[in-house]
């Protein structure tokens, strides 16, 4: 890989993390801020596209510790001279700072999620002593093995994963400017799934149920949509997967309406079979994977007719099962 074609893909998903920091619900203009003009010349840095009420730029500030050892997560000197310039860039500023860890391939999902986790906590413990933690809104994100940087297997590709993103965008200084307001209060939106289904089963495991239980705790006094979405392995022709994929959203809905009360939601069950993969490889490991259900709650407001509805249908079942 060709360190422009290495930077691009940085860049791409250094977006990801970006696009939760997006403004919306005001007058807005579209800029990309002059330092990742002059550090990434000749790149196209139209992912680094902020929203931005009409005012003067925002500062976005961005780093990377990359040089963790394998099944380690103490930062090494080259790291922290990167990060070291990173407080210079932002000291004197407020705003949000986003920690994103990652690691390889190599150990368990559940391992390496917590793996990815002390990564991010040990960047941002490192920041916190170089700046004033109240000035900044902090974010430590842990994605495990599931987003790598690069595909490969080999032991160069392994520890190029082996990383931690780093984002700092400044505070909008909303007092300051009168004819721009602040945006509304954002909806919320929960997500979760539930990876762990075994072979040709659609069978809620203690680990989901414990994923659903966390679920279910942040909809506490919440209204809005629930969706669903099954999936399977690449196993079985295309028909049975798809029943499949069906029963293991279905059993996630059922689980869940007896956690929550099902008339403060709308419900939607999808099954997808083996159309969409979550690692498109044929390993124990991938298939293992993407056995899995995706759950997507989206706030929203709840009417009469659509409670009525839900707890309507909620009878139905409930008849159908006695």
């Amino acid at each position: 890989m060709t360190v422009k074609s290495k930077m691009k893909t940085i860049i791409f998903l250094i977006s990801a993390v970006m696009s939760t920091l997006l403004l919306s619900g005001c007058a807005t203009d579209t800029y990309v801020s002059q330092e990742n003009r002059d550090k990434f010349a000749g790149i196209d840095v139209s992912k680094f596209l902020i929203s931005e009420c009409l005012a003067p730029e925002r500062e976005v500030h961005i780093a990377i510790a990359e040089h963790f050892a394998f099944d380690k997560y103490q930062l090494r000197d080259l790291d922290k001279i990167n990060l070291d310039t990173f407080v210079k860039e932002i000291r004197g500023l407020k705003g949000r700072i986003t920690i994103v860890g990652h690691t390889d391939y190599k150990g368990s999902l559940e391992y390496n999620e917590r793996l990815s986790q002390r990564r991010a906590k040990s960047v941002a413990d490192y920041l916190k002593g170089q700046l004033d933690p109240t000035q900044y809104d902090w974010e430590v994100k842990h994605l495990g093995e599931t987003q790598p940087l690069l595909s490969g297997k080999t032991d160069k590709d392994r520890a190029e994963n082996r990383r931690a993103f780093i984002v700092f965008e400044e505070a909008q200084k909303y007092e300051e400017m009168p004819f721009c307001e602040p945006p509304k209060p954002e909806r919320k939106v929960y997500m979760a799934m539930t990876p762990h289904f075994d072979f040709d089963k659609s069978v809620l495991k203690q680990e989901d149920l414990t994923q659903l239980d966390d679920f279910t705790t942040k909809l506490s006094g919440l209204q809005g949509s629930i969706m669903v979405a099954g999936h399977t392995d690449q196993a079985g022709s295309l028909s049975y997967n798809e029943k499949l994929a069906e029963r293991r959203a279905e059993t996630v809905v059922e689980y869940l309406k007896t956690k929550l009360d099902p008339k403060q939601f709308i419900w939607e069950v999808k099954s997808f079979g083996k159309l969409q993969p979550a690692i498109n490889e044929r390993s124990e490991k991938a298939d293992a994977l993407n056995r899995r259900a995706f759950i997507v709650f989206k706030e929203s407001d709840i009417t009469a007719e659509q409670q009525a509805l839900a707890g309507s249908e909620q009878e139905a079942v409930s008849s159908e099962s006695e």
